[in-house]
């Protein structure tokens, strides 16, 4: 299925980025007809307020939460921001972000440790029975480990920092087929079908940011769109009870045919140590055509499919999920705003 989905998706690309050309539609309408918000939460946006909102998935366990905020300040000074994902990443709930140099290299992780907890667990992991996410490849690593070293830890790190070059390595050469699944599920999951289905049918991304999901999940051979920028980093975050390794990769852009204010940035997931599979984060920046160059409406849609929202106590844990993810978004637009407009940070 994700073959043939690539090949259907490959051979519209082409049109899809010529159709970029022309602009986006205007916000009002996208917010309206795309993120259905209500125009009271539509004012309340243009008012400089963070709004989100929770959609619908294309299956139960597919979390899907957008949002949006007007910025005043220039597309320069919203993209650069972005740019800089060491100094974005910061405060609550992120203890490292490192970005990787080009080409990435083994140093690039010499601040990557294990969590305690996922060392335990590390010495008992099997395919098909593993509370950490491991590739093919990281199972083939995890074999050599010498348990009986007189400093196990360090060694178990030294595994980890192989394994997180290898999985970007082969992202970066093969994409995600390349990379293959975490084998804790019997049969795997077919990751990268997956994150072809994620993207495939959403409104979002076919209006407002046409060739975005064929450039990503065509990756690395699909074609790129001119002034694309990539980069690559690796984060530990404290996501629900356990601290999450991460591996990301982000793409940056203006969309063609359009002023320099108007880009697009997506922050894709490569690999996670804990709780995600498949999860992109897209955000796309807009002239504000009553303030054109000093003011932007920052659109973001997160789409993220978690473990664990199935069986029976999975309504309770996806309305969590959701709550939680909407929350988060709130924060981060409301903290997005205040740095590029140079504001103390609030939330409301």
């Amino acid at each position: 299925m994700c073959s043939r989905l690539a090949a259907g998706v490959a051979a519209v690309v082409g049109a899809a980025f010529a159709a970029s050309a022309d602009a986006p539609p205007p916000i009002d309408g996208l917010l309206r007809d795309v993120l259905k918000l209500e125009r009271t939460d539509r004012d309340h946006a243009r008012r400089g307020h963070p709004v989100t909102t929770a959609l619908v998935g294309a299956m139960d366990r597919e979390i899907v939460v957008a949002g949006t905020v007007r910025v005043s300040a220039s597309a320069t000074r919203v993209v650069d921001l972005f740019r800089d994902i060491e100094g974005l990443e910061q405060g609550k709930g992120f203890t490292q972000t490192v970005r990787l140099s080009e080409p990435p290299r083994l140093e690039d992780f010499a601040g990557l440790r294990w969590p305690a907890e996922d060392l335990r667990e590390l010495r008992r992991c099997r395919a098909g029975a593993c509370k950490v996410h491991l590739t093919q490849r990281g199972f083939d690593l995890l074999a050599r480990m010498n348990w009986s070293a007189a400093d196990v830890a360090a060694e178990a790190d030294k595994f980890g920092r192989q394994m997180a070059l290898d999985i970007v390595s082969a992202y970066r050469t093969g994409g995600a087929a390349a990379v293959g699944p975490c084998l804790e599920d019997r049969p795997a999951r077919d990751t990268a079908g997956e994150f072809a289905q994620m993207l495939s049918g959403k409104p979002f991304l076919d209006t407002a940011t046409p060739g975005l999901a064929p450039l990503l999940t065509n990756y690395p051979r699909g074609p790129r769109p001119g002034g694309l920028e990539e980069i690559f980093y690796w984060s530990l975050i404290e996501f629900g009870l356990k601290k999450t390794i991460r591996l990301n990769h982000i793409v940056l852009y203006p969309l063609p045919g359009s002023k320099e204010a108007r880009w697009v940035i997506a922050n894709r997931l490569i690999w996670a140590s804990h709780y995600f599979q498949n999860a992109v984060e897209v955000r796309l920046l807009v002239d504000d055509p009553a303030a054109v160059s000093a003011a932007h409406d920052l659109v973001v849609l997160n789409l993220a499919r978690p473990d664990g929202l199935t069986g029976v106590f999975g309504p309770v844990v996806r309305y969590k999920v959701r709550s939680g993810s909407r929350d988060a978004l709130r924060k981060t637009l409301a903290v997005t705003k205040s740095r590029a407009e140079g504001a103390p940070t609030a939330t409301r």
